[in-house]
């Protein structure tokens, strides 16, 4: 049996993707944390939060009265056979 032989040496290879992946991580990940945003720590850190506003709410609650109809089959009652449902 003849077994295939990469052109490309496997190192080669290994260390492109080794390469990919510290572009990859480096501009997803390290770059956007390294970002200044301008602001200052102690700007953001003194600012006030905004004042808060009340609401009203009409009507304060609302009521969901609803009854299901079983659907699945030991739920539904079969008159033919009694304790079909299994115990709770």
């Amino acid at each position: 049996m003849n077994t295939y032989t990469f052109e490309t040496p496997r190192t080669a290879i290994a260390l492109c993707a080794l390469a990919l992946t510290a572009i990859t991580i480096g501009g997803l990940v390290v770059a956007p944390s390294m970002l200044d945003s301008g602001y200052a720590a102690t700007t953001l850190a003194s600012r006030t939060p905004p004042a808060s506003v009340e609401v009203a709410i009409s009507p304060s609650r609302i009521d969901v009265i609803a009854v299901r109809a079983p659907n699945v089959a030991w739920a539904i009652e079969d008159k033919s056979k009694p304790n079909c449902k299994p115990e709770v």
